[in-house]
C-alpha cells in the first residue's frame, strides 16, 4: 500500500503568494502534517508527493518521513496530477496494490480516519472514500445572485480525503474520464458505473480554501 498527496494547487482562492500547502501551522508546514498522518500506519510502505510543476519554491523545502517520500510533479488538472503519482509508483506496486489518495490542503486528517478507511475497503474488498453527511441548508442558484431552491440534504454527503483504490482500478478509471468534470477519484469510478463505498470520517477533516481556514485549522492541530 502506497500513499499519494496531492500538493501540486497553486490555491488561486487562498490569496496567498505562497501556496497554502507550503504554509506553516501549528508548528509545521501543512504538508507536513498530511505526511505525518500517513507515516504512522504500519500498511503504508511508501509516500508520493505531487508538487507543482511551476512553482520551485517547494524544492528548497525538507520534508521528513520514516517512510520513503517520492517526488512528482502535476499535471494541468487533478486526473492528471493524480497519475503522475502512480506512474512513479509503476515499478514498485501490482495491479491489486491498495493506493491511497490525499488532497495535502487537508492537514487535520488523523490516522484513526485513514485506518478505519483502509479497514473498511480492505474488508468489503472494494474501494471507496472518506465522508461526511452534509448538515446545511444546501440551496441552487443557477445565476449565482439568487436563490431558485433549496436541495434535499438527506443523501447528500461531502466527500473527504483520502481516497482508496486498487492500482490498476484507479488508472484505468481516471484515463477514461472527463478531465473537466472529475474532481476526486470516486467521481471517476462513478463516471465507469462503480459505487465507491462511503466511510464516515471526521466533520474537523476540514479543506483549506480560504485565509480564514487557516485559524480553524490552526485551532484543531493545537487540540490534537
Amino acid at each position: 500500500m502506497y500513499a499519494i498527496i496531492v500538493a501540486a494547487g497553486s490555491g488561486q482562492r487562498f490569496a496567498s503568494d505562497t501556496p497554502k500547502q507550503f504554509l506553516e501551522i501549528a508548528g509545521k508546514l501543512v504538508i507536513q502534517h498530511s505526511i505525518d498522518a500517513f507515516d504512522n500506519i504500519s500498511e503504508v510502505e511508501g509516500i508520493v508527493l505531487v508538487m507543482p510543476a511551476n512553482q520551485k519554491l517547494w524544492q528548497d523545502i525538507e520534508l521528513k518521513a520514516n517512510k520513503p517520500l517520492m517526488y512528482t510533479t502535476g499535471g494541468e488538472s487533478r486526473v492528471q496530477s493524480v497519475l503522475h503519482g502512480l506512474e512513479i509508483l509503476a515499478p514498485s506496486v501490482g495491479n491489486t496494490s491498495w493506493i491511497l489518495v490525499h488532497d495535502a490542503a487537508r492537514a487535520c486528517v488523523t490516522t484513526q480516519d485513514i485506518k478505519k478507511l483502509i479497514t473498511h475497503c480492505k474488508n468489503e474488498n472494494q474501494g471507496g472514500l472518506l465522508v461526511k453527511p452534509v448538515i446545511d441548508t444546501i440551496k441552487y442558484s443557477k445565476d449565482g445572485k439568487n436563490s431558485e431552491k433549496t436541495i434535499n440534504r438527506n443523501n447528500l454527503y461531502a466527500a473527504l480525503t483520502p481516497q482508496l483504490f486498487p492500482y490498476q482500478q484507479l488508472i484505468d478509471a481516471l484515463r477514461k474520464s472527463d478531465k473537466k468534470s472529475t474532481t476526486d477519484e470516486a467521481s471517476a469510478f462513478e463516471q465507469s458505473g462503480i459505487k465507491p463505498l462511503l466511510i464516515k470520517g471526521r466533520s474537523d477533516n476540514i479543506k483549506l480554501t480560504y485565509v480564514e481556514d487557516l485559524l480553524l485549522a490552526t485551532f484543531i492541530l493545537n487540540k490534537k
